[in-house]
């Protein structure tokens, strides 16, 4: 008999599952390290943003953003302070040029996204239900819905072939929803909605205010919820592109605002992973009042709230400084990585936003397999480079890979070179 529960089981099976963590595990056997162990394997596999430490440390050093108070202390609203609240509200608000002023009682902050999407998981699914969402897809997102809610991920399966009637590839489109959405009814499976990560991880692609209305309608159709996932949404790195987001539409234009979601956290657009800061945004009160009964497992220290609250009010830091270094510098490392994409003549997935772009190292493949696919990913980790392969974004279409350019100018060029000798070696037979 097991030392595991029936539930402890179950989750450590669904963990196992997370390709994201195996890579993560690789790269922590042999780390790369200039001095000290240069031949280590450099990780362009997982999304964080290595660019901005300099500008951070910087900014939250400075001795207004450490204050300690008598309430720090103490229990707080487990909604996150108001202060913090409607601070980000007021960042979103401008940043997004959203419609309408976002409400600080509509908003919980959490302890990062992964547990933002539990939280609803558990709020508006039952164990068993499924999610659809475009596939590829954030292979996390599955451990986020899965592991204790017990709520699956039926992808929609996109490709990068544009087919007839299509302009761009992996189109999203209201016949591939319906499609998927029959499948799924076919197996016997409880749809309960659609999971939306605007701009898209890993394709890069951001949606038009076309196909978000599309989604909306749809979801409006089936009775379905919609979540909106826009932790990229300030990450642009091309001047004049923006991000369509939800907070854009006017309430009109929201079929069903008690079954859409919103959100949003720190980790990605100001390069705090490790900060554990993330918020969802909502407009039905029934689902808020439920989603903040689930909060008290998922409250911020108040000392970060108070800081990054101060953070974000320094409004000619955020605008003069941190988001222009940041999207130069984003801008450069895309520049590094797919220049030399071009150089062995991989296509890619042009991107103006996110940390990441997505590769087509298909024609290295003796087949197009999932096991092809591995074992390419393994000769790139032997070379000493961690990128990540697409069946950890559960696509069927073997062979893209995602590299993270948001690192330093130094390592880019190794794990490019790394890659590149890779590829020679394969062309050579």
């Amino acid at each position: 008999m097991s030392v595991l529960s029936k539930s402890g089981l179950y989750i450590q099976e669904i963990a196992d599952k997370d390709f994201l963590v195996k890579g993560f595990q690789e790269v922590a056997k042999n780390p790369y390290h200039k001095d000290n162990n240069p031949k280590g394997i450099i990780n362009l596999g997982t999304a964080e943003n290595k660019l901005m430490y300099d500008v951070l440390s910087k900014k939250l050093a400075e001795p207004d953003l450490h204050i300690w108070r008598k309430d720090m202390l103490m229990y707080s609203n487990i909604a996150g302070y108001y202060e913090f609240r409607e601070t980000i509200a007021e960042f979103l608000t401008k940043r997004t040029n959203a419609v309408t002023p976002l409400d600080p009682n509509k908003m919980a902050v959490m302890n990062g996204c992964g547990s933002v999407i539990e939280t609803i998981a558990f709020a508006v699914s039952d164990a068993g239900d499924v999610w659809l969402t475009p596939a590829p897809y954030y292979g996390g997102l599955l451990t986020d819905s899965c592991l204790r809610a017990k709520v699956d991920i039926f992808p929609v399966h996109l490709y990068s072939k544009i087919e007839e009637n299509e302009t761009q590839q992996y189109e999203l489109t209201p016949e591939k929803l319906e499609k998927c959405l029959k499948d799924a009814r076919s197996k016997d499976l409880n749809v309960r909605g659609l999971f939306l990560m605007n701009p898209q991880n890993p394709l890069g692609i951001i949606y038009s205010k076309e196909v978000i209305s599309a989604c909306l309608k749809f979801c409006n159709k089936h009775s379905l919820h919609i979540i909106f996932d826009e932790i990229y949404l300030t990450g642009g790195f091309v001047e004049d592109v923006q991000t369509t987001s939800i907070l854009q539409f006017k309430p009109e234009d929201i079929p069903d605002p008690e079954r859409t979601h919103f959100i949003w956290g720190f980790s990605k657009d100001f390069a705090m992973s490790g900060m554990r800061v993330g918020l969802y945004y909502g407009f039905s009160d029934v689902v808020r009042k439920q989603i903040l009964s689930q909060c008290r497992f998922t409250q911020i220290p108040g000392f970060i709230q108070i800081m990054l609250s101060k953070m974000l009010k320094d409004e000619d830091w955020v605008d003069n400084v941190y988001y222009p270094t940041n999207q130069k510098r984003l801008k450069e490392g895309y520049e590094i990585v797919t220049r030399e994409l071009k150089s062995i003549g991989v296509p890619y997935l042009e991107a103006c936003s996110g940390l990441y772009v997505y590769c087509d190292f298909r024609k290295f493949l003796k087949e197009n397999t999932i096991e092809m696919e591995e074992d390419l990913w393994m000769k790139f980790i032997a070379a000493g480079v961690y990128i990540c392969p697409s069946q950890a974004f559960f696509s069927d279409e073997f062979g893209w890979f995602r590299v993270i350019f948001a690192d330093e100018k130094v390592k880019l060029e190794l794990s490019m070179e790394r890659i590149k000798k890779v590829c020679s070696e394969l062309q050579r037979g």
